[in-house]
């Protein structure tokens, strides 16, 4: 459709779409029911964006992931569209005034979270909104099969009673068949559009190598590769640092990123990895989400996740410009171990859950009958602590009572303050005027945000230090004393956890965990698992596994470690050496030269020492290339 192709040239600059991308959003725009099913990579927010805009009225986009949330609220608004999000952390005043913004016609998009869908609050002032798209990604979650499943995806079919007119689009890059007939049945999708891209990438080698020293593997393989970009994937924050400090140690260019780091210091790492001013980047699953670098030409696995699902979003965020790319796990015996015991940690008693909601409610000081729609943040440690808890079961116990709909957990993500002016432009000029300390502040402010008389803006503080001669401590004491003379509402910066109740505190022995929320999800998790240590142990081709595993049929792949082990018997070196002579007219890393022979390692590195003995070819510490005689 001509208006789709002006809207991709006029906002984001591109001339064509990728793979289906146009056919997903045509449908979109002609007012279809569409599921997408795109591998990681595939550009699935351009498939909902470009209908937002195209159709008449607000896009609502529900999401599960805050941080995929606020990345691309920041990337529309970048592009003079205007966005904004609901995320726990957020004032109850700022989600009044958001919701506002949206029914008044003042927001193209609307990102939010399902469980946010179910207060009264949200769903009165959506009656009145003028909705365009309802888009839901992540939709595997919907589904108790999917590998990250959300019992509040379940209601949202719910918002079609209200709206009955408006299409759904459902997205996800991760949807086994039966996960994807939950999600039409679910959502009660209408006649759906259903589009499938391929789950093979032909440039992308799987690889998993057992090891009785991972960490040295991982250091060996950085630094031959040092003119590579890369992703290290760790399982948590701990090992993150761990890992982070060898990679320096050894001189290797690195940087970390988690979601317990502030913005400021995640959005550094995130634009000196893009700039390549660090080269590897090693991170928990909070990275990559919608992060589209095209040059990653290798995902290394220093612990695998509990899932193929996880592991597929992942490993695919390598070699996304086509070129051929490599996602190695390295693993040991004891992971498999591990990831029995972190799969069971995940399922503590449902006594233990019932004892942390108990817990918890006291320990917030939340009365029975009392605390519903409110956020409160609080120390996890310090709880375990005072009330004699084990941080893990702890944790766990949190996320099952977020599954089951009684609060919305949220850990350690770091929310900006951000503030709004509590008083109209008269009473801001009366308090001026009698108060000059706070003169060049409110200017400032007033200045850098021309609707903060309306709306929350995020505080940055270190510019406003810089351009005020503050230190941050003096630039808060005069927050709060504007705070306290009612001048601005301020919602203070935190990364501590926080739990928002979704209903009244429950009597003690009125909590009860429903079947698809523990039961179920308890043994779909152990599948899972299974299909997890299977990929790892497997003797067949890794790539036809795992699109096995989607539902498509796919055939050996060539490249990976068992396709290569498996042929090794019948290849001819010799060929291979007039192969690899001819591959190298054209300078290659090693990295490519791996992945376009059928050579192990053991035997590649050897051909080429001989090769490079025998002065046939030179290596000049990036690239290997053929001598002229």
């Amino acid at each position: 459709m001509e208006k789709s192709r002006e809207i991709l040239k006029k906002i984001w600059g591109f001339d064509t779409f990728r793979s289906i991308q146009e056919s997903i959003v045509d449908d979109a725009i002609y007012g279809h029911d569409v599921l997408a099913l795109l591998p990681t990579g595939g550009g699935k927010s351009i498939c909902f964006q470009v209908p937002g805009m195209a159709r008449e009225g607000l896009t609502l986009v529900i999401s599960p992931l805050i941080a995929l949330m606020e990345d691309q609220v920041n990337n529309l608004v970048s592009k003079g569209l205007r966005a904004k999000s609901i995320v726990s952390g957020m004032s109850y005043r700022e989600i009044d005034i958001t919701l506002d913004n949206a029914r008044f016609g003042a927001l193209d998009f609307l990102y939010t979270s399902p469980e946010r869908l179910q207060s009264s609050l949200f769903i009165e002032r959506f009656k009145l909104m003028n909705i365009g798209l309802i888009v839901i990604d992540e939709a595997h979650c919907i589904s108790e099969w999917g590998h990250d499943f959300r019992p509040s995806f379940k209601s949202i079919y719910e918002l079609r009673t209200i709206h009955p007119s408006v299409p759904f689009i459902a997205l996800t890059a991760t949807a086994t068949e039966r996960v994807q007939k939950d999600i039409i049945k679910e959502l009660r999708l209408n006649n759906p559009k259903i589009h499938e891209a391929s789950f093979e990438r032909s440039n992308l080698s799987y690889e998993a190598y057992i090891s009785e020293n991972k960490q040295q593997k991982i250091i060996d393989y950085c630094q031959n590769h040092l003119s590579e970009c890369g992703i290290v994937y760790c399982q948590t924050r701990k090992s993150v640092k761990a890992i982070a400090r060898l990679l320096h140690a050894n001189n290797i260019s690195v940087g970390v990123y988690h979601g317990g780091m502030t913005k400021e210091d995640r959005s550094l790492m995130l634009n000196n990895w893009l700039q390549n001013k660090i080269s590897v980047m090693v991170a928990t699953n909070a990275f990559g989400m919608g992060i589209d670098k095209p040059d990653v030409r290798f995902v290394l696995h220093y612990e695998f996740p509990p899932s193929l699902e996880a592991y597929f979003q992942e490993a695919g965020r390598a070699g996304r410009d086509g070129q051929a790319s490599r996602a190695i796990v390295f693993w040991e015996e004891k992971d498999c171990h591990d990831l029995i015991t972190r799969t069971n940690q995940a399922f503590p008693s449902i006594e233990i859950v019932k004892n942390t909601y108990k817990a918890l409610c006291n320990h917030l000081k939340i009365a029975i009958g009392s605390g519903k729609d409110e956020t409160y943040f609080f120390e996890i440690v310090k709880f375990c602590t005072q009330f004699n808890l084990k941080p893990i079961e702890t944790y766990n116990a949190l996320k099952i009572l977020g599954l089951n709909n009684d609060l919305v957990f949220s850990e350690g993500v770091f929310h900006p303050t951000k503030v709004k002016l509590a008083i109209g432009n008269k009473e801001l000029y009366n308090f001026q005027i009698q108060n000059s300390s706070f003169l060049n502040l409110i200017t400032l402010m007033t200045r850098s945000y021309p609707g903060i008389f309306d709306s929350y803006f995020e505080l940055h503080t270190l510019e406003f230090c810089k351009r005020l001669a503050l230190t941050k401590p003096e630039l808060e004491n005069l927050l709060k004393q504007l705070e306290k003379y009612g001048v601005i509402d301020v919602s203070w910066q935190s990364n501590l956890p926080s739990v928002t109740l979704t209903h009244e505190r429950l009597p003690d022995d009125y909590l009860n965990l429903s079947n698809e929320v523990y039961l179920d999800r308890k043994n779909n998790a152990e599948k899972k698992l299974n299909a997890a240590i299977s990929f790892l142990k497997t003797t067949t081709c890794r790539a036809k596994f795992v699109v096995n595993y989607f539902g498509q049929k796919g055939n050996d792949c060539g490249k990976c470690d068992n396709c290569i082990k498996n042929d090794q018997s019948t290849i001819s070196i010799v060929d291979e050496t007039t192969k690899l002579l001819e591959f190298l007219k054209t300078p290659q890393s090693y990295s490519n030269c791996l992945i376009s022979t059928k050579l192990s390692e053991t035997y590649l590195k050897e051909l080429l020492q001989k090769l490079e003995l025998a002065e046939k070819i030179s290596f000049d510490g990036t690239n290997f290339h053929l001598n002229q005689h």
